[in-house]
């Protein structure tokens, strides 16, 4: 179907929706001044770098030590490559085919575009799904079997081919007319909006809502944990383990506060635009459509800080591969990866654990590679359940 009005979306609800410039232009539009634009190019170009060297970096790290490529770390390097994946394909074509008028890059780039970018949209938005849900089943139920690595790859197998096949729509509806315009040809106007509803309940609405669910568990549940823990602590361990707690509360507020933030505004630009096409007419629409797709395309600077560098295992590893960070930040000097080794083994974990909070009752026997053994049994329970948690957050 071809909409003839100011701008075509394309597609409509892919939550990365591409502001198409189509046969007339509104003079009075803001975004055709030339300083408007600039500022838009800057704010991309930002985005951009900051996004592909934040997302590559945690993919580097991850296969360079084989210690890291645990179950979470595999869906944070996954959510990493969408991520990339939308860097490369939304952030330059998006203002640079509106700003410019008209299709530059060819037949083949208007099919495979926007439908890269479905894809994309949709493994980022499922990877923090699954991220959510496997840190909700770690803490929920913590004596629950962990998900195994090749169970790991397999949810991110399917989670690609969902959103391959689910998107497939917006590469097959996408044509290229008169070598300029790139717009969408759908059989019929019903079609179009029950598949672009479909779309933003499964890119947002439901992602939203999974996400907040397990994170608000997560976070009651830890601080239960926190207040019935057995043991006495002095006053110094148990300030240490509610600052703790409130460091992690925060972070998985965040989570769901800049999941929200990022994608809704341009969610509901979107439906606006489906529902309601006089709205493509407004002066402020283009206007609107960049600030909210600009907001939507930064969650992919936020999402290294929020899934990786926080983690303090991801830190220790981007500190080694970036040692000018190592003096900045709280003085700390890169350990070697022997040194990562040992302490692998000595939590027994398949990645680097923050120090747990010990009872003074715990008995310890230094082995012979300086291993702590813990032999107090009453509490091998929750020291077990300590590193899983600090594992999956």
């Amino acid at each position: 179907m071809n909409r003839e009005v100011d701008n075509t979306v394309i597609p409509s609800n892919n939550n990365v929706v591409e502001e198409w410039s189509s046969n007339s232009t509104i003079e009075s539009d803001i975004t055709s001044n030339g300083l408007v634009q600039l500022i838009f190019y800057i704010l991309y170009v930002h985005i951009f770098m900051l996004g592909v060297f934040g997302n590559v970096l945690v993919c580097f790290v991850v296969a360079r030590n084989r210690q890291m490529q645990t179950v979470t770390n595999l869906f944070i390097t996954n959510l990493a490559l969408s991520d990339v994946l939308l860097c490369v394909l939304a952030i330059p074509f998006t203002p640079l085919y509106t700003f410019l008028g008209r299709w530059i890059f060819g037949r083949t780039l208007c099919h495979l575009v926007p439908y890269a970018q479905g894809v994309s949209v949709y493994i980022s938005t499922l990877t923090l799904t699954s991220i959510a849900i496997d840190r909700f089943m770690v803490i929920i139920y913590p004596f629950h079997p962990r998900m195994k690595i090749e169970v790991c790859l397999l949810v991110i197998i399917g989670i690609w081919i969902f959103a391959l096949l689910l998107t497939s729509p917006y590469g097959i509806y996408m044509h290229l007319e008169e070598y300029t315009y790139c717009e969408e040809h759908w059989p019929n106007e019903r079609f179009r909006k029950i598949f672009s509803s479909i779309t933003s309940i499964l890119q947002f609405v439901l992602p939203f809502f999974v996400i907040a669910f397990c994170y608000i568990c997560v976070s009651i549940k830890l601080n239960d944990r926190a207040r019935t823990k057995p043991g006495t602590k002095t006053n110094k361990r148990e300030e240490a383990d509610r600052e703790r707690k409130k460091r992690t509360n925060r972070m998985l507020i965040a989570m769901v506060t800049v999941f929200g933030i990022s994608w809704l505004p341009l969610n509901i630009v979107n439906v606006i635009n489906d529902f309601y096409s006089p709205a493509n007419d407004w002066i402020y629409y283009k206007l609107c459509f960049f600030m909210t797709h600009c907001l939507a395309m930064s969650s992919t600077c936020y999402n290294p800080f929020l899934y990786a560098w926080l983690n303090d295992n991801f830190r220790k590893e981007f500190k080694q591969v970036l040692p000018c960070f190592s003096k900045a930040i709280n003085g700390y000097t890169p350990k070697t990866t022997e040194e990562f080794q040992n302490n692998k083994e000595c939590n027994g974990n398949n990645t680097l654990q923050e120090s747990l909070l010990l009872n003074e009752t715990q008995i310890r026997n230094s082995n012979p590679e300086g291993c702590e053994l813990i032999t107090h049994e009453t509490t091998a329970s929750n020291v077990s359940r300590d590193i899983e948690e600090t594992e999956a957050l």
